[in-house]
Formats: structure tokens, sequence, C-alpha cells
């Protein structure tokens, strides 16, 4: 089948779990971007002039270029919030010191930005939640000046999916470890359950307002959003318990997806968690998830396996390597696309993306080889099309 669809309707009956012309391929959402000095070299790659102003400050990930998505064929678009209440936006004493609108301090490393000590690392009781912390008001307009205006002219000057960028970078579960330091977060899980599960609480509160307004300030322009992501795994295994995120994190993003279906019931949710998150694939399908991202390869996780059991439940986003096929010849680029395709795209269910953000050590020549390889090997029918 030759490529026929627009790019929105060929992302529509593939998250139907059915089959379009060929593999949806999106770059540039929340949890897979490109990092500014890969951007630089793909302008000068393509030709494609000046960089466009960033849209946001302090961040190694600052540029969403309309020429370069369109250059690279993309089939998803994005809309995004216009602040952002768990992101660096204010200096301190020296540049290095940055603090967001919470009153977290960030650090300089580069080519990221990460949270410094904890501003409740030394919270002894609940009060202290509310005492330290300098909760945003949800409702100010700055939040989403612009967005509605975006979504709407993507909506009538392109053919594409339009998706939602996150509302914070970090999750409910990331913030809390953010704002109370990783380890005793986890302790905090354990040992003070309730002082957890306020803190949870609190921020899942100003992140469904926030996202409230959000969708509606997008309107009836878009397809999907984005939920703030949160990493529940590293690399071979869990970071906590199941009982334990059921108990304390699940409810938090159930929030999250009940206030998207509210606002739109028939709006595409993605939820984003890195690392081996098998064993917690039925919990987030349960609470509504309509897309989850990255399924990283990872020797830990077994995607033909994974999409042969929840396949018909869910769609899946991402799965391509950064880590060594991205950064390799483009033979291993081509060999990683092809290699997703087979396991992750048989039935539809399936957009192909990075497992997360491109970075510097990425050849720009990777990431056309990238797009041009899912053209080449995504045609449907896969049999005629992969190898």
């Amino acid at each position: 089948m030759t490529e026929q669809l627009p790019s929105r309707e060929r992302v529509r009956i593939a998250l139907q779990h059915q089959e379009p012309d060929r593999v949806p391929y999106a770059i540039g959402g929340g949890p897979y971007g490109i990092v500014d000095d890969l951007y630089f070299r793909l302008l000068d790659l393509l030709d494609l002039g000046d960089p466009v102003a960033p849209f946001r400050q302090y961040h190694n990930i600052s540029y969403h270029d309309d020429r370069l998505w369109q250059a690279l064929g993309t089939d998803i678009r994005y809309v995004y919030p216009s602040a952002a209440p768990t992101s660096p936006s204010r200096v301190g004493a020296t540049p290095d010191q940055l603090f967001d609108a919470l009153g977290q301090p960030w650090v300089r490393a580069l080519p990221y930005y990460y949270a410094g000590p904890g501003l409740l690392r030394e919270a002894q009781s609940v009060a202290d939640i509310d005492r330290l912390v300098t909760w945003p008001d949800p409702d100010a307009p700055h939040w989403t000046t612009g967005v509605r205006e975006r979504a709407e002219w993507l909506r009538e000057t392109t053919d594409c999916w339009i998706a939602a960028r996150m509302v914070a970078s970090h999750g409910p579960f990331q913030t809390a470890c953010d704002l109370r330091g990783t380890e005793q977060f986890l302790v905090d899980m354990l040992d003070e359950p309730g002082f957890a599960e306020t803190l949870l609480d609190r921020i899942t509160t100003l992140y469904a307002q926030l996202l409230r307004n959000y969708l509606l300030a997008c309107g009836p322009y878009i397809d999907m959003v984005e939920l703030p992501g949160d990493d529940y795994a590293g690399n071979t295994s869990l970071i906590i318990s199941p009982r334990l995120f059921r108990t304390l994190i699940l409810p938090a993003l159930k929030r999250l997806v009940t206030v998207a279906k509210e606002v739109r019931p028939d709006l595409v949710v993605m939820l984003h968690s890195d690392g081996a998150i098998t064993p917690l694939l039925p919990d987030l399908i349960s609470i509504g998830a309509d897309v989850i991202h990255p399924l990283e390869p990872l020797p830990a996780m077994d995607l033909a396996a994974i999409k042969a059991e929840f396949g018909g439940r869910v769609s899946f986003m991402g799965g391509i390597d950064i880590s060594h096929a991205m950064r390799g010849a483009r033979a291993d680029v081509a060999a990683e696309v092809q290699r997703r395709i087979r396991q992750l795209a048989p039935g539809g269910g399936y957009i192909l993306t990075p497992a997360n953000h491109l970075q510097a050590d990425v050849p720009a020549e990777n990431v056309v080889e990238l797009v041009e390889a899912a053209r080449r090997f995504g045609r449907y029918p896969l049999s005629a099309a992969s190898g």
C-alpha cells in the first residue's frame, strides 16, 4: 500500500488497533524530544536556517520548530503550556542557582538542570508541606498563554495528529522525590505513608487543576494529551513495590486521567514511565491509559511478549533505543527500526518514537535515517515491507 493517508487519520487508525497505510512516527513530544545541540546540527544538515525562539528557558530541550517536524515528516505536532510549575523559571544569586514556581532549587549540571536539595528534606510534619512549599495558583492565566491559538493554528494548517505536551515535566511521584529527596520519599512511603499521601495529594491537586485549565484552553483542537511523566523503574526492576504503587501512586494518576476524560471524553491519554515497568502495565491500563511510552528496549523488557499480552488493550509509543542504535551507524538505526516494527506494529497500536530524548551524541544523519527507515519498513502489510 502506498502512503496515502493524512497523518491524523493514520494515527487515529493505529490507535484503534488497526493497520493504516504505514506505522505512524513522531519526534518532539514531552519525553522524546531533541536536545539543543542536536537541534542546531539538524538545522544545518537540512538547511532550515536560523533557530526559532526557544519556548522555555533554563533547559537543554528548548526549541519546538515546526519547520523541523515538517522536514522530518512527523505524524504528530504539539501544543505546549506557556509555563510549567516544576521547571526552573527564575535565577537566584548566581546564574547557576535557579528556582521553580514551588520555590524548589535547581542546579545546573551540563547539559541539564537537576533538582537541588529538596525544599522538604527536613520536613517533620504534614504542616511543613504548606509552610515550606509555595503552591502556585493553577488558575493564573500565564500557564496557558497562546495555547488555544497554537492548537487552532495546527488544526487549520496541518493534517497532523495534535498532542498537548505535559503540563509539568515530572508527575506526582517524581515531584515528591524532588521536593523531599528520592531516598527520603521512598522511606516516607514505607514508614510515614500519611505524610507521603498528603504530599502526593497536594501535588496532584495542583496538576489536576493545571491540566483542566490547559485542556479547556486547547478546546476541541487536540487529539491527545501527555500526562506528567514519572519513572517507576530502573533498567532491571521497579524502584517501588507494586503494592506501594497501587496504594499511593496509582490513585494520583487516576485523578489526572479522570480530569482529562471529564474535559474531553474522546481524548487519548498517554502515560510515561522509563524503565522495566512490565508489572505495572495492568494497573496503568486499568485507570484508563490509552497509550504508554516508552517501552525501553531493555534486557528486562520483552517487547514482543508485552505486545502479545497487552497490545489489544493499550497502544504503545517508543521502543527505539537511544543508547546504542541511535549513536551508531545509519545501518544500526535502520536495523533498530526494522526490529521494533516487527515486534510492536502488527495489528496497529504502535507509534514509533525514540524511547527517550535524542541526545547530543546522536549524529544528525541518524535522525534522518530514523524517519526514512520508519517510512521504508513501516508500510502495511508488514510482511511485504519490513523484511
